[in-house]
C-alpha cells in the first residue's frame, strides 16, 4: 500500500467541470452552462452535509448532497490557511453492494478535491475508480490491507444489445474513443442481472440501476433513462461507456446494509463464497 499526493491548479479543476455535463445528465440534472453548473453547487452548499479532512496545513471540505436511492452530488473547497478555493463539484452515487480492494494505492489530487484508488478486486482484475467520500473518511479507514468499497459506474452510454459478450477495461486503452478520458472511464459489456426505475427527487427525471455481470466483475450501472439505448430486460447483453467511482464503507456501514438474502444473487454465488484456497 501507499498513498501520493500530488497537488494541481485550480484552474485547471474549473476548465474541466465541462466534461462533467453527460455525467451529471446520468443523475438526472442538466448542466447545458456554467450557470447551470453553478446552480447544483449552490444547492449543495445549501443542502449539503458537511465534512473535512485535515492535511496539515490544508484542509478539503467536502459537502454531501444526498437525493435519496444512492444519488449524491459533491461540493468541496479546498482551504489553505484562511483561504478558501472552489475545488470540484461531481456527480455521485452510493451503491448497494460491496467489492473487496486489495493491494490498493490511494493517490489524492489535493487542489483538485479528487482522490483516486487504484487496486485488485475479484482476484485479478485491476480497477481505478473516483473515491467519493475521502472527507467522510478517519486515517484508521486506510490502515488496513482490505478496502470494502462500494462501486458504481455512471454511464456517459449505455446500448441494450441482442448479442451477448463480456467485457471490462479501462476506456484509455482502446483506440478510437475521444480526447480527455479520465483515467477511470472503463467500457463494459455484459448481462443484465436485475434492474430498477429510479427518479431524481429534485429534476423529476427518469434514471435507471442496472446490475450488470461484465464477467470478471459485477457492476453497479446508473444512466438516465433517456440516454439508454433499447429495451432492458434480464438476461439481455449491454455495453456502456462509465465513469467508475466508489465510496469507502466502514465496518459499522456494511453490518447496517444486511437486509437477509438477496434474490438477485445467483444461489452458485453462495457456495463459491464458502470455497477454501488451498
Amino acid at each position: 500500500m501507499s498513498k501520493q499526493i500530488r497537488e494541481q491548479t485550480v484552474e485547471q479543476s474549473l476548465a474541466d467541470t465541462s466534461a462533467m455535463a453527460e455525467l451529471f445528465e446520468a443523475i438526472g440534472f442538466e448542466v447545458a452552462d456554467e450557470r447551470s453548473y453553478n446552480a447544483i453547487v449552490e444547492q449543495v452548499e445549501s443542502n449539503g452535509e458537511w465534512t473535512q479532512l485535515q492535511r496539515g496545513e490544508t484542509a478539503l471540505h467536502g459537502r454531501c448532497w444526498r437525493l435519496g436511492d444512492g444519488l449524491e452530488v459533491w461540493s468541496l473547497l479546498y482551504q489553505r490557511d484562511a483561504d478558501f478555493y472552489y475545488a470540484d463539484c461531481r456527480p455521485a452515487f452510493r451503491s448497494r453492494y460491496v467489492h473487496r480492494i486489495e493491494r490498493w494505492e490511494l493517490v489524492e489530487y489535493e487542489e483538485e478535491g479528487e482522490a483516486t484508488v487504484r487496486g485488485v478486486v475479484s482476484g485479478p482484475t485491476e480497477v481505478v475508480f473516483e473515491l467519493q467520500n475521502l472527507t467522510e473518511l478517519k486515517d484508521e479507514a486506510f490502515r488496513q490491507p482490505q478496502l470494502n468499497v462500494g462501486l458504481a459506474g455512471i454511464t456517459y452510454t449505455a446500448r441494450v444489445n441482442a448479442e451477448l459478450y463480456y467485457h471490462f477495461e479501462l476506456a484509455e486503452r482502446l483506440e478510437g474513443l475521444v480526447d480527455n478520458l479520465c483515467e477511470n472511464d472503463y467500457v463494459i459489456g455484459g448481462r443484465v442481472m436485475a434492474w430498477r426505475d429510479i427518479r431524481n427527487p429534485v429534476t423529476s427525471a427518469e434514471l435507471v440501476w442496472i446490475y450488470v455481470d461484465a464477467g470478471v466483475i459485477r457492476l453497479e450501472v446508473l444512466a438516465n433513462r433517456q440516454a439508454l439505448d433499447g429495451q432492458l430486460k434480464v438476461g439481455a447483453g449491454i455495453t456502456a461507456n462509465i465513469w467508475l467511482q466508489g465510496h469507502l464503507l466502514e465496518h459499522r456501514e456494511i453490518s447496517a446494509r444486511y437486509e437477509g438474502v438477496d434474490r438477485d444473487v445467483e444461489p452458485a454465488d453462495y457456495w463459491a463464497a464458502l470455497r477454501k484456497d488451498n
